[in-house]
């Protein structure tokens, strides 16, 4: 969804400037799924290599003695075991590590989390998100801003990317248990307009009838307009990852500023949520 003018003119400079006064690093990348991925690789590696050349390996060792018995052959079959085991789980924890680093070079771009509600554009976009979701759910009591992690301004410098990714998590109830479980919704909005470059585009997704898609294009690609918020559903309402929200940020040209918050399906403590004292004061 394409919400216009979501944000006026001085909330986007304002956190444009915030940014700036506080400061932006390398965007974090995140091994989304790496739980499940460590689990795959060590029950394939159980039930397949492992088990065959521990067998293999008792097999052989007995070759030639002729004390040997079915009892030593399973001690050494289980010794192998044990030994490859350990082998094939460090083995996958370097690759895992190996592809986490990998990752980080998906996205170029700079960003920093904006949680002092005394500013306004900071302000102002809670309580906007806050309007967009209140009520939280239809059997919470606790404001919606409760479910966000605090606003984070993103800034794109020419030739910046982020690679094709979700938001979701498919192991979201244990990788993202300390930021409030699964992330529900996705709200952006485009701090400054960017006329070349910088679109934000999902692959799976058609295009849409809106002023600001690329022309030409089959699939669903924003031109950022200031003020403008995008909002999408990287899951449904019970959690379930959806993977046609596979989106991008192609590579800038003109510089680009968006700030996000994400919505999540349980309560966001700090330091990735805001405090319960500054939505209870500025909310």
């Amino acid at each position: 969804y394409i919400i216009e003018q979501f944000l006026d003119d001085a909330s986007c400079e304002n956190l444009i400037d915030k940014a700036r006064e506080k400061g932006t690093s390398r965007s974090p990348v995140a091994y989304a799924g790496w739980t499940e991925d460590i689990k795959e690789l060590l029950g394939l590696a159980a039930s397949g290599p492992v088990s065959w050349f521990a067998i293999l390996g008792a097999w052989y060792e007995a070759q030639g003695n002729v004390e040997a018995s079915v009892p030593s052959l399973v001690l050494h079959a289980l010794r192998n075991y044990a030994v490859l085991f350990v082998v094939a789980l460090v083995g996958i924890a370097g690759f895992t590590k190996f592809r986490a680093d990998s990752l980080q070079n998906l996205r170029t771009s700079s960003s920093t989390t904006l949680d002092d509600l005394t500013h306004k554009g900071a302000k102002n976009f809670v309580l906007r998100a806050s309007d967009l979701f209140d009520p939280a759910s239809s059997s919470s009591k606790m404001p919606a801003a409760s479910f966000f992690e605090a606003p984070t301004v993103i800034n794109y410098e020419k030739e910046q990317v982020l690679a094709p990714h979700y938001d979701a998590n498919r192991s979201a109830d244990v990788e993202d248990a300390n930021r409030g479980g699964q992330t529900l919704s996705t709200l952006l909005v485009y701090l400054n307009d960017v006329e070349n470059g910088g679109t934000t585009r999902f692959g799976k997704l058609p295009a849409a009838d809106y002023v600001r898609q690329v022309k030409g294009e089959r699939n669903l690609n924003i031109i950022p307009r200031r003020g403008d918020a995008l909002l999408f559903f990287p899951a449904d309402k019970d959690g379930v990852f959806d993977e046609r929200t596979e989106h991008e940020g192609c590579p800038a040209v003109d510089e680009k500023w968006i700030a996000r918050i994400w919505r999540h399906t349980g309560e966001v403590p700090p330091p990735f949520g805001l405090s319960s004292d500054s939505i209870k004061k500025y909310l």
